[in-house]
Formats: C-alpha cells, structure tokens, sequence
C-alpha cells in the first residue's frame, strides 16, 4: 500500500482501493501570533512570504500531479496569517460537504507562534477536522526534550498530529493517513540528525498566487537551496533540526524553479532562506546556474544568509556576478566575550571590516544580525557598542534580536536542566522580549537598551551616513531607502520587528487571545481611530525625515554642483568679509 501511495501507480493484478471520500481539500495555514493586547498580528500588506507554506504547497501539488491517490479530486488551499484572516467558519463548513474529506495543515510554527497554533487547532478539533502541526517548535521540542513535554502533550490530548521534522519523503503517506482518518499522534523524522532526508531532487518550492497577493511586492520570493549549518552556536534551532551536515537541492532543480516562478508569476527577487548558503558544497555551481538564467534576459537578484568565517575563493565576486544584491550575515556582537560565551568561534571582531568592505566592493550591501542580551551586555556596554558598530564597522542595515532561549536550541535544554527562569508565555519567545533574567540588566534596562539600539543605528544622521556611502550606485541607494521605509517604519512605528511586520496594521476584534475582554464594536472603533490617527501623524513626520535624507544624500547633477560650490564660495567671501569688519571695528 505504501509503495502505491508514493508512485501513484496501482499493480495490474490489484483493485484500486476504494476511497472513503471524492473530495480531499487541504488546507495550509501558516498561523502568525498574538500582539502584546492579545490581537492576531496582521498587516493589509506583507513583506517576507513564508517559505515553509510554499515548500508545502510544492510537496501536496505533487501528490497532485503523480495522480497518488487515484481519481481523487485534490483542493489546496494557502492562507499566510500575517497577511490574510483565517476564515475558521468558512473552512468548518467545507469540511461539512458532502463526500468531502479535509485536513488543516499548521506549518512552520515557530514557538511565538505556538500559542495561536494551538488555538486555531483546538477549533478546528472541536468541529471534527483533523489537524496536523509542524515547524521548528515542535521538531526542536520533541528533537531535544522529547516527547514528554507539556506542549507536546497538550496536542496529544486534543488529537492534534504533530510532525517533528521534514516531511519530503512522507508527506503522501500522512496525507493517506488523514484521508483514512488514521492519523498518528507524532511522526517524528529527525531522530538521527546524520540521515535526514535528500532534498536533492525533492519537489520544488511552489508559490500561491492567492496569497502572493495580499503582499506589497508579489515579484519578491522565497526559496531554500540548502539546510543545516555546521557551526554550533549554542542558541541556534537549526543544526538540532535540520543537522550539521548540509544538504542542497540540485543546482538544476533550482534553476528549473528560478525559470518556473519568473515565467509564470514575474519573480524576479528571492531570500533564500539556506542558513549559511557558504557552507555549501555545490555553491559555485549554483551560482553559475543563475548567472546563465541572467544571460538568458531573466534578471534574477537575491539576497542570502553567510557568515563570518573566511569565504572560498571567488565565492563573493561569483555571489554578485550571480545577481546577489544583499548578504545577511550574523554578527550578532562586537564583545568577543560575548561571542565565545555562545559558541560563535567562527566570528573574528578584527575580521569585520574587511570582511563588509569585500562584500562592499563587488556592489552587495551587507545586513547583520545583533543580538542584544549576550551574557556580558550591559546598559552602559551595549550603546557603545553599537556606535562601534555604526562608525567602525559600517554594514548598511541591522536587524536587533533580544538573546532567547528557543525550544530546539543548546541554551534553552541547559537552562531548563538548571532549573533557571524562563517566561512560560511561549507568544512572548519571539527574540523581541526579555524572557529570561539577564545577569547584568533588569528587563526594563535590557528592553530598553534594544529598543535604542534601533533608534541609534536608524537615526537621521546614520541613514545618511549610509546612503552617502551607496548614492554612486543609484540601484543600491533606491533599495535601501526602501529598506529604511520598511525597516524604520516597522520597528519604530509600527513597534513589531521587521522580519514580521508588514504596511498597515489591522486588528480584527473579534480574534483575541484567550484571557483578553472582546471589546463592543463601539470601544474598539474608538480606539482603533485613535491609533490610526496616531500612525499617520507618525507617517507624516517620518516621510519629512525621510525627505531631509534624501535631499542630503542624493547624487546631484553637475549643474546643481557647480551651484553649490559657488554659494559655497559667495558665502565663505561673505563670511570673511563679516570678520574683517568686526576686526575693523574692534581695533
């Protein structure tokens, strides 16, 4: 039966099994999470499309297509939840037609995800649909705590399957087993981190216009060339879920996905997602791949996560000719205490600038990650760090991170193992709250100090100072002064960390954590206009700062240069000519 469900194939001598429905809709759901009031985060418009609902949609779509199960009539449906309201009565009612079998898939739950994961799954269950959740909370729970867990169990309880791992070479046999209604309590897949699955020629990563469309730029996509790290940095999720050993997609397969998405729905800009695309064994050949698409008139660019840890020749000369445009890179401190204390042996603080100026001289900015909360951090520390950070070592864009002890990570097991303190509240792991009891700072002063470290690096004068840097490069200077609407917007506006935020908050009233009071329509209209009127004073005041920095740093004409220097040297007559009479006048 296995092997029938992952060829599609029937045996000549065998009946076709018979099907217990003649429709099987999927629904995937990628929950977001809840705000500190207890509303559902969500934006009119979207930045960062999830890679992890496109790489389920791809995996289901091949069930699809290889005809797994037969005559079947297979629906998949997508909702990003950041962008789109999950219509949980409109999705019961499917599930209520007539020889109609679905299924909700929660994917990619992060842990401050959890907590709405399990609410939106607990709906579902309590009308009868089967649920089925995954992402790096529960594979890095069950991965390093096992089974046994609280959250673990609460999922079990409810009858909601949990998926510890990645499911490429058995996503059609849970599927078989939702339609069968057979569901396991756990299908764990990454017990042993040295076999994890060959994602070589795996299905293809595929996007859902219908979600695409609630994002503010549908040209812009995601896509994972590769998995795991082999450093061991003792906060990071990753090498306990997707291993140590990297694993990649075929070059072709991903210029056969670069080709797809640019020719059916425009995308011409990805993130790829690959923890540490440097440490892959078929770099160069990916790039070449993608340096022949732009030969071919397809003008793929990207951006992509390295490290700091010295590159193989010609790697950042081929990045660029291959289009890339920005590199992440997790610096995460400047105090090399504080990179030894978390196992980041990889990151040289002497490095740094030649490292930025080698990226900065093939035309790539460069975004570092910073985590603010490292063990030897303090109030007084972490401002001076950063102006460190701003004048000497200069990258162009900085994401801020509050040190947090996610489920799946080295720190969290060994702190839980101590017995220290941790905020229970999982909504609140997000790296954006203090959740643990730092050494050096109260939550407040480390809060805080977060806080002013994005204030201070996307200040007037250091925006500036950056785009002076790029305004020979007119392409450069347009993207991060996009960059700087969207990042500056977000955090400081906004007040949600921009790799979640989207443009325009909206706030459904009536999706409220558990514990919060649903206020009457007539109070929350109030409010709501309140903070409407709010945020576009705070618009109007951002877009005249922004104003002022491009007035300062656009690259003027010849004509308005010789204008300036001419005032320049009217003015510089004219205040000599001040001196020299009140000189006259003194004596």
């Amino acid at each position: 039966m296995l092997a029938q469900l992952t060829s599609g194939r029937e045996p000549a001598c065998a009946p076709a099994p018979k099907l217990p429905s003649k429709r099987f809709r999927i629904v995937l759901i990628k929950p977001s999470k809840y705000d500190d009031d207890g509303y559902v985060i969500r934006f009119w418009k979207g930045v960062l499309p999830s890679n992890t609902l496109n790489v389920l949609n791809g995996l289901t779509e091949e069930v699809k297509k290889n005809r797994v199960f037969g005559d079947l009539k297979i629906e998949i449906i997508t909702f990003d939840e950041t962008t789109e309201k999950v219509p949980v009565k409109k999705i019961i009612r499917w599930s209520r037609r007539p020889s109609t079998k679905l299924v909700v898939g929660l994917v990619g739950v992060q842990t401050n995800q959890f907590p709405r994961a399990f609410d939106l799954g607990r709906r579902f269950r309590a009308a009868g649909i089967d649920v089925i959740m995954g992402g790096f909370h529960t594979s890095g729970t069950v991965n390093m705590l096992g089974e046994q867990e609280p959250e673990i169990q609460a999922l079990v309880r409810e009858s909601i399957s949990i998926v510890s791992g990645e499911v490429e070479d058995d996503w059609a046999k849970i599927l078989a087993d939702a339609l069968h209604g057979r569901l396991k309590p756990i299908y764990s897949f990454a017990q042993d981190l040295q076999n994890l699955v060959d994602i070589g020629n795996a299905p293809l990563p595929r996007i859902s216009p219908k979600t695409m469309r609630h994002f503010a730029k549908p040209t812009f996509g995601t896509a994972d060339t590769s998995r795991g790290c082999p450093f061991a940095c003792s906060f990071c999720t990753i090498i306990n879920v997707q291993g140590r050993k990297m694993r990649e997609r075929s070059p072709e397969s991903i210029a056969e996905l670069l080709r797809l998405n640019y020719r059916e729905h425009g995308v011409s800009f990805y993130f790829f997602t690959d923890d540490n695309f440097a440490r892959k064994k078929l770099w160069r050949e990916t790039f070449e791949e993608i340096i022949k698409i732009r030969r071919e008139g397809i003008k793929i660019s990207f951006m992509m996560q390295v490290d700091l840890a010295r590159k193989p020749k010609d790697f950042v000369r081929l990045a660029a000719e291959a289009g890339c445009t920005q590199v992440f890179i997790g610096m995460e401190s400047v105090n090399p205490q504080n990179l030894k204390a978390e196992g980041k042996g990889q990151n040289h603080v002497g490095e740094y600038q030649n490292i930025i100026k080698e990226w900065h001289d093939a035309g790539v900015v460069v975004h570092t990650g910073y985590i603010i909360g490292l063990p030897f951090d303090t109030k007084e520390q972490v401002p001076q760090d950063i102006h460190y950070l701003m004048d000497v070592i200069q990258p162009d864009q900085a994401s801020f991170f509050m040190l947090t002890p996610l489920p799946g990570s080295h720190d969290h097991r060994e702190m839980k193992k101590r017995g220290e303190w941790m905020d229970p509240d999982f909504n609140k792991r997000d790296s954006f709250h203090a959740t643990i009891k730092h050494p050096n700072m109260t939550a407040g002063e480390w809060t805080q100090a977060y806080t002013d470290a994005w204030k201070m690096f996307y200040s007037k004068e250091n925006m500036i100072k950056i785009l002076s840097r790029w305004n020979h490069n007119p392409k450069v200077y347009w993207n991060l002064m996009s960059v700087f609407f969207w990042y500056k917007n977000a955090a400081l506006i906004e007040k949600e960390h921009p790799m979640i935020a989207g443009f325009f908050r909206l706030k459904d009233r009536l999706a409220r954590r558990s514990g919060f009071a649903v206020d009457p329509l007539p109070v929350h209209l109030w409010k709501r206009s309140k903070e409407v009127f709010q945020l576009f004073i705070s618009w109007t005041k951002f877009f005249k700062e922004m104003e002022e920095v491009w007035l300062q740093t656009r690259k003027k004409s010849e004509k308005e240069e010789r204008w300036l220097e001419e005032a320049q040297r009217i003015q510089g007559e004219i205040w000599q000519a001040l001196k020299i009479a009140e000189w006259q006048k003194a004596y």
